[in-house]
């Protein structure tokens, strides 16, 4: 009974101690597909935000085209998180799918990622992209995934890219006041 109480208050107390840490993640991804022999194909999105201002919605649609899309923006604490993924694959034609992520922390230091894929095949085809953003504490990131997939006779291409850049200092140099220079009129 003892131990049981020791251990409660020791866990009370670590709970208590722990700073709050602030940190806001967005994550994206759309998947996109069609058949030539087959009138629908198949479009699925994700959308996720975690923090404490912010929206995540997603939008898919099958049919002759197919497309699907997912948007996660976010501000918190920690500065700002931005995701965004499309995928179209018609019916005839390329699957594309593409996703930009951006995050800008409250030092200024900007995170950015992008993934873009191209999948073409003549019988089937499918495209994936999507990313995931984060600021936090010990900094921000962004991550990019682009995949495809299509018959065996067809071809993808897929592209990822990520930087970070850090703000610039900014040198502020002060001159002396300029001196009042009158001018006079030429005559004539």
């Amino acid at each position: 009974m003892k131990r049981n109480s020791i251990l409660t208050a020791a866990t009370a107390m670590m709970t208590l101690m722990t700073t709050s840490a602030f940190a806001s993640d967005a994550a994206t991804s759309a998947t996109a597909g069609s058949n030539r022999y087959h009138r629908n194909g198949t479009a699925q999105a994700t959308a996720h935000y975690d923090g404490i201002l912010g929206f995540a919605r997603t939008d898919t649609q099958s049919g002759s085209v197919n497309l699907a899309r997912g948007v996660a923006v976010g501000v918190d604490q920690s500065g700002l998180s931005l995701s965004v993924s499309n995928a179209i694959a018609p019916r005839f034609g390329p699957a594309l799918a593409i996703s930009f992520n951006l995050s800008i922390d409250r030092d200024g230091r900007v995170s950015r990622s992008l993934g873009t894929t191209v999948a073409d095949g003549p019988i089937q085809r499918s495209a994936t992209a999507g990313g995931r953003v984060s600021t936090g504490r010990h900094g921000n990131a962004a991550t990019a995934f682009a995949s495809g997939k299509t018959d065996r006779f067809g071809r993808v291409s897929a592209k990822t890219d990520s930087k970070q850049y850090r703000p610039r200092r900014v040198l502020v140099r002060r001159s002396a006041p300029r001196e009042m220079v009158r001018y006079r009129r030429a005559r004539r």
